[in-house]
C-alpha cells in the first residue's frame, strides 16, 4: 500500500511538474512577447494605421507599385504597404492570400489562374492592371539551327523555360498557335530563371534545334551573343502577358476604401513618373538595385521600352467601365482571362478550365467604377479624395490621360508583301469548302472565328491565305479553285474585323504531292512580319 502511495505522489509531483513548465513556456513565447508589443506600442509613435502586406518578387514591372511616389502618396493616409518577397513562389503567394499571411499579391495573369487551380479556389480578386509585357519576354535560338518557329517542328526541338513564369506561358502560346506538328511533348527543359536559361544558351551547341525562352535584361544579353536571333517575343502580342493586383476578398470586402486609396495611390505615381522626363528609367534603376540585379542605363532602357503600364483610362476599359470608342479596342479583362485559360488548357498546363468559364468571378470593378463615377483624375489632388488633402496639381495643367491605340499596320504594295519574313503557319483546322466550290462549310465557320480572333491577338502580324490544290486534274482549273478558296476564306476573316490591307490571298504556284485529300484542296495560313 505504501508503495502505490509512494507511486501517487511521484505522477502527482511529476504532473504538477509538466503543468507548470507548459505554463512557463506559455508565458515565455506567448504572453510575454505579446506584453512587450503591448509595451512598445504604448511608448512609440504609431506613423501608420493600417498595415498592408504585399507578396511580391524582383520582377521590375512592379517598380511604382514601389515606388516612393505612392509611399508618400500612403503616408498621408497613415497607410504602408510592406512587401514580402516569394521569390516568385506563386502558388505560396495564393496560399498567403487564402490563409491572410498577405492582403494583397501581384500575379501575371497566367500565373494567377495556375496557382488558383493548384490550390482548387481563387482567394484574391483581380481590382487593377498593372502592365503588358510588350518586348520584355521572348524566345530566342541560335540562327543556324532555328532560323524560324516551324524549325522547332522536329523530334530533337526543345524549348529551355523557367516553369510556372510568363516564359513558359510564351512558349505554350507559340505551341498553341502556331503550327508545329513533330515538337515532341517532352519538349521542356526547366531551368530556375531567366539568368540560368542564359547560362544555358550561352553554353548550348548551335546545332542542336533549341529555343530558349527569357526575360530583360536577359533578352539583350542574349542577342549579344553571336548568332543569337529573336523568334518571337511580346511586342507581337496582345492581352497574353499581363501583371496584375490582387485582393485578398475578406479584406476587398471589409476594407474598400483602403484598397480604393492604394489603388488611387498607384495611378497617381504611374502618371507622374510617365510626365516627368527622365523619372521612370530612373525609378527602374533605383528598384532594381533594391529588390533586384543592378542594371546599366541600356540594360534599363530596353527594360522600359518592354513593358507597358497601364494608365488609369486603360484600366476602365480593361474592366468594362468604358467601352465602344473610348476603349478604343482594348481586350476587356474577361476575354483575357478567357484566352489566357484556353492556351494553359489546350497545351495540358493545366488539367481543366477551374472556374468553368464564369471568369468575372475572377475581377472585381467596382473600385476603378467608384474612382470613374467621382471624376477622378490622377494628376489632381483633392479635399475630395478624403485624408484633408489640399488641393494639389502635378503640373500646372494636368494631361489628359487616353486610351493608347495598338499600333497599326501599314497598307503594302505587292513589292512590300514580297519583303516580309515567313513566321510560322497558324495552327487551325483544315477548312471544308463545297464540293468543287469555294463555299465555306457551317462546320469550319468556327475555326475561322478562333483564327481571327488570334489574329487580333497577334496584332504585328501579316496574314497570308494560301489556296492548295489538286495534283490530279486540269492544273488551270485546279489553280483558279484555290484562288477562289483562298479568297473566300480571307474575306470571312475581313467580316470579322480584322483588317483588309493586312491579308493578301493567294493560290499556290504549284500543286502538292505533300498534301493529300481534303487538304490537298483547302487553304492554310501563314503569319508575316517585317523582319526583327
Amino acid at each position: 500500500m505504501d508503495v502505490d502511495v509512494k507511486k501517487s505522489k511521484i505522477i502527482m509531483v511529476a504532473s504538477w511538474l509538466i503543468i507548470i513548465g507548459i505554463i512557463g513556456l506559455v508565458y515565455k513565447f506567448v504572453v510575454e512577447p505579446r506584453l512587450r508589443g503591448n509595451l512598445l506600442k504604448e511608448t512609440s509613435t504609431q506613423r501608420y494605421a493600417h498595415e498592408i502586406k504585399v507578396a511580391h518578387d524582383s520582377f521590375p514591372g512592379y517598380a511604382i507599385l514601389r515606388s516612393p511616389a505612392v509611399k508618400n502618396l500612403l503616408d498621408r493616409r497613415g497607410m504602408k504597404l510592406i512587401f514580402v518577397d516569394d521569390k516568385a513562389d506563386y502558388v505560396g503567394r495564393m496560399r498567403g492570400l487564402k490563409s491572410g499571411k498577405h492582403q494583397m499579391a501581384v500575379f501575371t495573369i497566367d500565373a494567377y489562374l495556375k496557382a488558383g487551380s493548384a490550390i482548387g479556389e481563387f482567394p484574391g480578386s483581380i481590382v487593377l492592371v498593372i502592365d503588358e509585357s510588350k518586348g520584355a519576354d521572348a524566345i530566342v535560338a541560335y540562327q543556324r539551327s532555328v532560323p524560324q518557329i516551324p524549325s522547332l517542328s522536329h523530334p530533337r526541338a526543345r524549348i529551355v523555360i523557367t516553369p510556372d513564369s510568363p516564359s513558359e506561358t510564351l512558349a505554350r502560346i507559340m505551341i498553341n498557335k502556331m503550327s508545329l506538328p513533330s515538337l515532341p511533348n517532352n519538349w521542356a527543359v526547366e531551368a530556375n530563371g531567366a539568368e540560368a536559361v542564359y547560362k544555358k544558351l550561352k553554353s548550348a551547341d548551335a546545332d542542336e534545334p533549341h529555343a530558349y525562352v527569357v526575360w530583360e535584361p536577359y533578352v539583350t544579353k542574349a542577342l549579344a551573343i553571336d548568332g543569337v536571333h529573336l523568334l518571337l517575343d511580346s511586342s507581337k502580342l496582345k492581352g497574353y502577358i499581363v501583371d496584375v493586383l490582387v485582393v485578398q476578398r475578406e479584406f476587398l470586402s471589409a476594407n474598400a476604401e483602403l484598397v480604393t486609396h492604394v489603388v488611387q495611390a498607384y495611378l497617381r505615381a504611374n502618371y507622374d513618373y510617365h510626365n516627368q522626363g527622365d523619372g521612370l528609367v530612373s525609378l527602374i534603376e533605383a528598384d532594381a538595385k533594391r529588390y533586384g540585379d543592378a542594371l546599366n542605363r541600356t540594360e534599363t532602357l530596353k527594360l522600359v521600352e518592354g513593358i507597358e503600364w497601364r494608365n488609369t483610362m486603360e484600366n476602365y476599359a480593361h474592366f468594362g467601365v468604358i467601352s465602344g470608342q473610348a476603349a478604343k479596342g482594348t481586350d476587356r479583362l474577361e476575354a483575357m482571362i478567357g484566352k489566357i485559360m484556353q492556351v494553359l488548357v489546350s497545351t495540358n498546363s493545366i488539367a481543366a478550365d477551374p472556374v468553368s468559364g464564369d471568369y468575372g468571378s475572377l475581377y472585381y470593378e467596382g473600385i476603378l467604377r467608384s474612382l470613374h463615377h467621382d471624376n477622378f483624375h490622377p494628376g489632381v489632388l483633392t479635399s475630395k479624395t478624403g485624408g484633408g488633402l489640399d488641393d494639389i496639381v502635378i503640373g500646372s495643367t494636368p494631361v489628359t490621360e487616353e486610351v493608347r491605340a495598338e499600333k497599326a499596320l501599314n497598307p503594302l504594295s505587292d513589292a512590300n508583301w514580297d519583303t516580309l519574313a515567313p513566321v510560322a503557319a497558324m495552327k487551325i483546322e483544315p477548312i471544308q469548302f463545297g464540293r468543287g466550290n469555294a463555299r465555306i462549310l457551317r462546320n469550319s465557320e468556327r475555326a475561322l472565328r478562333q483564327l481571327a480572333a488570334d489574329l487580333k491577338s497577334f496584332p504585328q502580324y501579316y496574314l497570308r491565305v494560301v489556296g492548295h490544290t489538286r495534283h490530279e486534274g486540269d492544273p488551270g482549273a485546279n489553280r483558279r479553285l484555290a484562288a477562289q478558296r483562298a479568297e473566300a476564306a480571307a474575306q470571312f476573316l475581313r467580316d470579322l474585323g480584322i483588317a483588309r490591307h493586312r491579308i493578301r490571298a493567294i493560290a499556290s504556284e504549284r500543286a502538292s504531292k505533300r498534301l493529300q485529300g481534303a487538304a490537298a484542296q483547302s487553304v492554310t495560313f501563314e503569319l508575316l512580319g517585317n523582319p526583327y
